[in-house]
This record gives C-alpha cells, sequence and structure tokens, in this order.
C-alpha cells in the first residue's frame, strides 16, 4: 500500500472562513480562522474522533461550513478529486472555475442559481454540464 504524502492543506471561502490542517506526529493540527458554525463543526469533530483528522466522519449538510470540512477530510485521506481542472469554466464568459465553486459554497445549489451569481451557462450553455459535475461533486460527497 503507497503512503500518502502528509502536507499542509488549505481550504478556505476567500474572506470567510479558512482551514488550515498541517501535518504532526499525532495526527493533524487544524487551525480555524471562520465563523462559529466552522469552529464548532470541528471542535465537536476533534472532541469525537481525536486530532487525526482522516479519522473524523464526513459531516452531512450542504451548508458552506459542512462543505469545506468535507474537502478538507477527504484531502487528508488522499480522496479529494475535483470534478473540473481548467482555470476557467465558462470560456463564454470568462468565468473561473473557483467564482462558480465559490458561489456553490455560499448555497448556489443548482445551475440556475449558479447562472444568477456568476454569469456560467448563461451563453452557449455547453460548460453547464461541467457546471453540474461540480455541483454533484461537492453536494453528494458524503459518507458512505
Amino acid at each position: 500500500m503507497a503512503t500518502l504524502e502528509r502536507k499542509q492543506i488549505l481550504v478556505e471561502m476567500p474572506g470567510r472562513d479558512r482551514l488550515t490542517a498541517t501535518p504532526v506526529a499525532s495526527g493533524w493540527t487544524v487551525e480555524v480562522i471562520g465563523c462559529a458554525e466552522i469552529t464548532r463543526l470541528v471542535e465537536s469533530l476533534k472532541t469525537a474522533h481525536g486530532e487525526d483528522l482522516t479519522r473524523w466522519d464526513l459531516p452531512e449538510g450542504d451548508g458552506h461550513s459542512a462543505l469545506l470540512v468535507r474537502e478538507l477530510i477527504l484531502r487528508a485521506r488522499g480522496e479529494w478529486v475535483y470534478p473540473y481542472q481548467d482555470l476557467e469554466l465558462c470560456h463564454c464568459r470568462s468565468v473561473p472555475t473557483e467564482v462558480v465553486d465559490q458561489a456553490i459554497l455560499s448555497g448556489a445549489h443548482t445551475c440556475e442559481k449558479v447562472s444568477r451569481r456568476t454569469s456560467a451557462s448563461t451563453a452557449c450553455g455547453t460548460c453547464r454540464p461541467e457546471v453540474q459535475k461540480i455541483l454533484d461533486y461537492r453536494l453528494k460527497t458524503r459518507a458512505s
């Protein structure tokens, strides 16, 4: 079995919440800068499962806190495989992939809402399947 390289992980909603996980001998040190909701979620997972965030349960829910913590845990486990790799998702409107992702984290949980918030997929529509893939990945990545 291959050994997973452990390195610092950063997951964030710029200007709102930031999670930094740093590997240490006993597991991980997780630093939270953000809202009370995400702080409580991380503290409850630490209390229930200890410092090794690879052993934490994936949080349920579609709120930004659950989505960010789920991403952090999956990244630490080496299981985070984001479905779209290009920097720009919508070429007609020049919408970066990160803008679409941030809209989803902020509550745009349908293609229509993502389009309204970002203008992605409002011209030719060829990027709509990619928007849907990101929505599906973000919202449907759950504990098995």
